[in-house]
């Protein structure tokens, strides 16, 4: 046997064939270990991490806005009521029945429902001797209350400062407001006891009618859906899906009765319905792209071991993989959740290439030296099999420059994982071959191989007669699907993840056409102590909140002046009082003294006890990251303009914003993700070719997938976003690897002197089998994300196939024209023409000088 002229692979070779014991203990021993650990995996079900940027402040407001006004709504569940009149007795006792159960859970930190919380109302009071209305002065109402402690004396305060700040609508001062405080107002629960009552069903009917803060957040206007906020007492994932499912438990155990219906909606049950759909992902497509690969693999090769070695070996990759992320702390998220899927599918490439090598080196040295051929497969397959794992993994990788963590994670570990298939495949493939019966030839396998050779073959040649056609018709279609491919929709909507069907869906759609939704948007707004208690800087909130409810985008506003106004109407007993506007600083005062003396003091969660900071939130509809990043920018100039002349500037937090700005950086990461891919794809394949030249010559058959697969996104409305951009950092790299394969025979077989024509000839006589078959199977076994429970993924599913198959015609169609014409470098192709010359003159002279 000839000595290779790469002693680096011929040792590599030698070590893998004649040590084959101990490779396939390393590598199950890796698998057992590192197995051991995949049950201790966390799931982190985050939606909105999808387009989620960290640049700025984000996370720093997020604290400040929790920190100041105790805060968080992701901790918040919802049951949701729907009924004719959820007001009705018995739609409120099995509302009041929710609660009280679910109150007493240890995941619940607390319940709120129009039957439990506390409710602002005027109640008759007991009859008393005392009689406001005889009332001269305000001295005399302080010689006749008797004074019980501080409390009743800082509210009686305030009252009075009330009076004293309104003398247009108080001009005989207390006397005024004596027939209004003849009934007393209460906060407490209306409902006390297990049981609701006639009469409880009615004065919840109406504090309902008298508190328009209730209306849209529990209660809808038109009382056909009420719901019961659970605040959930953990945070982490997986206890807050472990209480999901005890609660879909309970509901599906107690049933409502008659036309009650009721959902769980919110965040928190959004994120946990995501970790069933990705462990029910996980049931459904694994075994299927398995079964896909494996049948692939038995149409191939018609030969067990064919199919057996490359599955075993991508299997032992999945569990490697998902053993290191559990060891190294990194989350299943609905990116990650496909990465098992993915190492399939993109690591049985190698073994089919392998597989298809050993074969034909067996056919040519005989089944009896089947050990050499295994040694040949490893020393003329390890290099490309590295390359087009690099390059795919590089592709992966470059999601490291993204400005979001999810991708940046998922980039890393699935381009990590790429590298661990290859090292499993290259050396547990290979030395398990020596252990196995060799194939048979491959003109035992049926006609199926030679057919789709010969059409290789064909096509080939039908290309090399015309490269320059080729090349014009390809730079034409490039320019088309490039400008289909500019109308394509840049957007991320949270619901993107369900069908319309989903309870998931449906849910939170009822949620926002009846209540306040599901997406918080919260301004907290700053600026010098008790500026919040200035008539003009609450006329200023006003006009922004009047503007910002205007908007198609928005369900609702709130801020701490509803508060005020609120217990301003029920000291007066006037609903036209929620209507105007505060008068001076001593009427804002007084409203505030009276909220923060109330036991449950809920003016706290909007206005800091120094008055320096207060939040104002609008609850946005899921219209998706443009339309919310629209408002968003619309309402910060509003702000700038309204509330910045009163030193008062504005940082914003909640779901809405921190899942919508970060969509700004998708085109961003996705244009600099691919120009490092290009970059480091083009300079790895210069290195390892040394050819500067097939390094170029790599990159325009590879735009093809790309820019075609962005044209058929603008043709299929699909939006280009953080999920299915990661399509293009998967695509660049498996896009040049049927490159790599003809790059590399068609210099193996220039070096041995064979002309461009008869070299490309060559290598799709020899790559086009395995190049089309790769394909095949990673298009079908792509396909069957098809079967995803998220929409997503199953446009993943769909957009890889259509770009892998973009590839196949690059790699047999672009790639040889490109070859024909500039494959051999100028002073080769002098050579060549210098040679064609010198055998065209002498076949002339032959002519020319007749035998004698």
């Amino acid at each position: 046997m000839a000595s290779s002229p790469h002693p680096h692979l011929e040792r590599l070779a030698d070590f893998i064939t004649k040590r084959r014991g101990w490779i396939l203990a390393a590598v199950i021993a890796a698998t057992v270990g590192l197995g051991s650990q995949i049950p201790h995996i966390q799931a982190d079900p985050a939606p909105e991490k999808l387009i989620q940027s960290f640049e700025g402040g984000g996370p720093d407001v997020g604290k400040l806005y929790r920190g100041a006004f105790h805060q968080n709504d992701e901790e918040v569940m919802f049951v949701l009521v729907q009924a004719p009149d959820v007001l009705s007795r018995p739609v409120l006792q099995y509302m009041h029945e929710l609660g009280e159960h679910f109150e007493a859970q240890p995941y619940i930190r607390e319940a709120r429902s129009i039957t439990e919380m506390p409710m602002p109302r005027r109640v008759e009071p007991k009859p008393s001797s005392d009689n406001l209305e005889d009332l001269d002065s305000l001295d005399e109402l302080d010689t006749t209350t008797p004074k019980k402690d501080a409390k009743q004396e800082a509210t009686l305060d305030a009252l009075l400062d009330l009076v004293e700040s309104q003398p247009k609508r108080f001009p005989n001062g207390i006397r005024d407001l004596g027939p209004e405080l003849s009934t007393s107002v209460k906060t407490d629960p209306i409902v006390q006891g297990p049981t609701v009552t006639d009469a409880d069903a009615k004065a919840i009917a109406k504090a309902v009618e008298s508190s328009p803060l209730l209306e849209g957040r529990l209660v809808s206007k038109d009382r056909k859906v009420a719901a019961i906020a659970l605040y959930l007492a953990h945070a982490g994932s997986n206890q807050t899906i472990a209480a999901v499912h005890d609660m879909e438990a309970y509901l599906r155990s107690h049933p409502p009765t008659g036309d009650i219906e009721v959902h769980l909606g919110g965040l928190p049950y959004l994120r946990s319905r995501m970790v069933d759909n990705m462990r029910s992902d996980q049931i459904v497509l694994l075994p299927l792209a398995l079964l896909v690969c494996m049948a692939l693999l038995w149409l191939s090769f018609r030969w067990l071991p064919g199919v057996v070695l490359p599955i075993a070996a991508v299997l032992m990759t999945v569990v490697i993989v998902m053993g290191g992320m559990a060891v190294t702390g990194q989350s299943i998220n609905a990116l990650t959740n496909i990465i098992p899927v993915l190492l399939i599918i993109i690591g049985i490439s190698d073994g089919i290439h392998l597989v298809g090598r050993y074969r034909e080196e067996v056919a040519r040295v005989g089944p009896e030296r089947a050990a050499e051929a295994d040694q040949r497969t490893v020393r003329t397959m390890a290099v490309a099999c590295f390359l087009t794992s690099a390059t795919t993994a590089i592709g992966l990788g470059s999601l490291a420059v993204s400005n979001n963590a999810m991708l940046r994670d998922f980039g890393l570990v699935a381009g990590l994982g790429v590298m661990v298939a290859y090292i499993v495949t290259i050396t547990f493939v290979p030395a398990s071959l020596g252990w196995v019966r060799p194939p048979p030839p491959p003109n035992h396998d049926g006609r199926g191989g030679q057919r789709i050779e010969g059409l290789t073959v064909m096509l080939t040649e039908r290309v090399l007669r015309h490269p320059w056609a080729v090349m014009a018709v390809t730079a034409a279609l490039l320019l088309g699907m490039g400008y289909v491919g500019s109308k394509v929709r840049i957007d991320h909507a949270l619901l993107d993840q369900f069908d319309k069907a989903d309870p998931v869906y449906v849910t939170t759609r009822l949620m926002e056409r009846e209540l306040s939704g599901v997406r918080p948007l919260e301004v907290v707004l700053t600026g010098p102590p008790g500026t919040f208690s200035q008539p003009k800087t609450i006329a200023a909130l006003d006009a922004v909140r009047e503007w910002g409810d205007a908007q198609p985008a928005i369900i609702s506003s709130m801020s701490y002046d509803d508060l005020l106004r609120q217990t301003y109407a029920l000291i007066t007993n006037d609903s036209a009082a929620w209507h105007e506007p505060f008068d001076n600083t001593q009427q804002v005062g007084a409203l505030v003294k009276i909220l923060r003396l109330r036991k449950d003091a809920p003016l706290g969660h909007w206005l800091t006890a120094n008055e320096s900071q207060a939040r104002l939130q609008f609850n946005v509809r899921d219209v998706g990251a443009q339309a919310t990043m629209h408002f968003i920018d619309a309402l910060e100039h509003h702000i700038d303009r309204k509330l910045d002349p009163l030193g008062i500037h504005a940082q914003m937090t909640g779901e809405a914003y921190e899942g919508s700005r970060g969509q700004e950086a998708v085109i961003y990461d996705l244009i600099s993700s691919l120009l490092s891919a290009i970059g480091m794809i083009f300079v790895l394949l210069a290195v390892v070719f040394r050819s500067v030249r097939l390094g170029l010559l790599s990159i325009p058959p590879n735009l093809v997938p790309l820019v075609g697969t962005v044209a058929y996104m603008s043709a299929r409305n699909i939006p280009l976003n953080a999920a299915t951009a990661i399509i293009f950092s998967i695509s660049i790299g498996l896009a040049v690897d049927g490159t790599i394969h003809v790059l590399s025979r068609f210099r193996e077989e220039t070096e041995r002197g064979m002309r461009p024509r008869a070299a490309l000839i060559r290598a799709a006589r020899g790559t086009g089998r395995g190049i089309i078959v790769s394909c095949v199977t990673l298009m079908a076994g792509f396909g069957v994300l098809l079967m995803s429970a998220f929409v997503p993924v199953r446009q993943f599913g769909e957009l890889i196939a259509v770009t892998v198959g973009l590839c196949l015609l690059a790699t047999m169609i672009v790639q040889p024209a490109l070859l024909k014409l500039a494959g051999l470098s100028r002073a080769k192709r002098r050579e060549h023409r210098d040679e064609d010359h010198r055998i065209a003159n002498a076949l002339a002279a032959r002519r020319d000088d007749p035998p004698r």
